[in-house]
């Protein structure tokens, strides 16, 4: 598990095949209800409403928060205080449809609702048949952002798991390139404990207390500068980018244009 760039796995046929088949056949395509992401940083589509999820999907969390398994992550990754994270916060199931992408970023360090620590991220891949070539491959970057050192390719029923702190930069931040009617699907668990890192104030902000609540994004080195981008990069760490702010920012944007 201590691989390079930070703490992480890879486990294949992570869930039995014949469960796996069955989440895959009952993953929703209806996105109606389901948070909306469409902004240079992010386009994706998350849905955290575990009650209304059928009872196949809904199982996979109930298992990932028993004590047996919280118990097996915990010796996995040395994180001796773990726990499940009972709100499901920015969890749950997602989706990235054509041009989707979410850039390099870290995750939220103090949770918005409980103040506890998030120490670890499930990421389990539910598309089958997906192509490298269409992108969406999980990337894990060193911790001065100048080199990709491993990328997690969509594997049907294939998870990456992986420590989350102040150096775990990771995203997927190429553009997919999927067809139409193909989306990146994929099932999100994260664990947290007692708040273990000390309060510090930094440029990837963190907040009037010391602590990121929201996800802080970066430009990779190959990244182009863009004044609107840097506006949207500097507003992410505390807030969800809102229409509005794009109205103001960078009205003519679109996910086919950028």
């Amino acid at each position: 598990y201590k691989n390079k760039p930070f703490g992480h796995i890879i486990i294949n046929n992570f869930l039995k095949n014949d469960y796996a088949e069955e989440v895959f056949n009952k993953f929703p395509n209806d996105y109606n209800n389901w948070w909306k992401y469409n902004n240079p940083l992010e386009v994706k589509y998350a849905n955290d409403d575990i009650c209304n999820m059928d009872d196949t999907i809904k199982n996979i969390f109930y298992s990932l928060s028993s004590k047996k398994i919280v118990d097996k992550f915990s010796k996995i990754s040395g994180i001796n205080n773990l726990e499940y994270d009972e709100y499901l916060h920015g969890a749950g199931l997602h989706s990235h449809p054509r041009y989707g992408r979410l850039n390099m970023h870290l995750d939220y360090e103090k949770h918005p609702y409980s103040g506890k620590e998030r120490r670890l991220n499930v990421i389990l891949y539910l598309s089958k048949n997906w192509s490298p070539s269409w992108n969406g491959d999980t990337q894990l970057w060193n911790k001065d952002m100048t080199q990709c050192i491993i990328r997690s390719n969509v594997i049907f029923n294939t998870a990456i798991i992986f420590e989350t702190n102040n150096l775990s930069w990771h995203g997927l931040p190429d553009k997919i390139m999927c067809p139409e009617n193909i989306h990146r699907h994929s099932l999100a668990y994260y664990y947290v404990s007692e708040l273990m890192t000390k309060s510090n104030i930094s440029k990837y902000g963190s907040n009037d207390v010391g602590y990121r609540t929201k996800a802080a994004y970066i430009k990779r080195p190959t990244d182009k500068f863009d004044n609107r981008l840097e506006l949207l990069y500097n507003i992410r760490p505390f807030r969800r980018i809102t229409q509005e702010d794009m109205n103001n920012i960078w009205p003519e944007w679109t996910k086919y244009n950028d």
